[in-house]
C-alpha cells in the first residue's frame, strides 16, 4: 500500500520514472499484475510516451478483466496515432510504423487521416493514397475524402476517375466534391475543376474550396476574380 500511495503521489506530480521505479519495487515483491498497480503502469507510460509499453498493458488489464473494450480500443487508437506521429519526420521510420498498425486500426477514420498526412507531408502520395483509398472503400469518411485531393501524383487521371465512381454513391459529399475540384485543377482541367469546387461549395462552403477556387481563377489570369475567391476564403478562415 505504501508502495501505491508513494507510485500515485509522483504521477500526480508528473513524476513519471520515479513513478515506474516504485512499481519496480512492487513487481520484485510479486505484485506486479495487481489490477491497482496496472493502472498505475498505464499512467505511467502514457505520461513517459512509451507506447509500445502502453499497448502491453492495456493488453494484460483486458485480460485481467479491468478495462472495458471501448476503453481499449481508445487507448489503443491514442498509442498508434502516436506512434506514427513520432515517425512522421522520417520515411523510414513512417512505413516502420505504419506497417505495425494491426488491421483493425488500419482502416479506422483517425488513424488513416494521421498517417496519410504523415506521407503526404513527406512527399509519399502514392502510400497516401493508397491508405486512403483502403479506409473509404472499408468505410466511408467525408472528412477524409478531402485529403484524397491532395494526393495528386503522376495518376492523377485514374484518381479522377476512383473518385467519380465513389461520387456515384456520395453525389452529395462536400469534401469528395472538393477533391475532385484540387486533382482536376492539377491536371488542368479547368473546366471540369469549375463545376466540381463549385459543386462542393453548393453543399457546404468552406475556405479549402474558395481557395482553390482562387487558385483557378489565378491560373485562368482572372485576377479580380481570384481576390475575391480569396477573400471568401479568409472570411471562412
Amino acid at each position: 500500500m505504501r508502495l501505491m500511495a508513494a507510485t500515485k503521489f509522483r504521477l500526480d506530480q508528473h513524476q513519471p520514472q520515479a513513478a515506474l521505479a516504485s512499481l519496480k519495487e512492487l513487481h520484485d515483491a510479486g505484485v506486479s499484475n495487481h489490477v491497482g498497480a496496472l493502472h498505475l503502469e498505464l499512467k505511467a507510460q502514457q505520461q513517459t510516451r512509451n507506447w509500445d509499453a502502453v499497448l502491453d498493458t492495456v493488453s494484460r488489464l483486458e485480460k485481467r478483466g479491468a478495462m472495458d473494450e471501448t476503453a481499449a480500443t481508445q487507448l489503443r487508437q491514442q498509442a498508434w496515432l502516436e506512434k506514427i506521429g513520432a515517425g512522421a519526420q522520417d520515411a523510414l521510420a513512417l512505413q516502420s510504423a505504419w506497417k505495425a498498425v494491426p488491421g483493425e486500426f488500419r482502416r479506422r477514420g483517425k488513424i488513416a487521416a494521421a498517417a496519410a498526412r504523415a506521407f503526404i507531408a513527406l512527399g509519399d502520395r502514392k502510400n497516401a493514397r493508397q491508405i486512403l483509398t483502403d479506409s473509404l472503400d472499408e468505410q466511408w469518411d467525408g472528412d477524409l475524402v478531402m485529403l484524397y485531393g491532395d494526393c495528386f501524383s503522376g495518376e492523377a487521371i485514374r484518381q479522377i476517375e476512383q473518385a467519380e465512381r465513389w461520387l456515384v454513391q456520395h453525389p452529395d459529399d462536400a469534401g469528395l466534391l472538393l477533391a475532385l475540384g484540387k486533382l482536376c485543377l492539377h491536371q488542368e482541367l479547368w473546366g471540369k475543376a469549375q463545376n466540381y469546387l463549385d459543386a462542393s461549395i453548393s453543399v457546404q462552403p468552406t475556405r479549402a474550396a474558395y481557395t482553390a477556387l482562387g487558385q483557378l481563377a489565378e491560373k485562368l489570369q482572372k485576377p479580380d476574380e481570384a481576390f475575391r475567391y480569396f477573400q471568401k476564403a479568409m472570411e471562412l478562415s
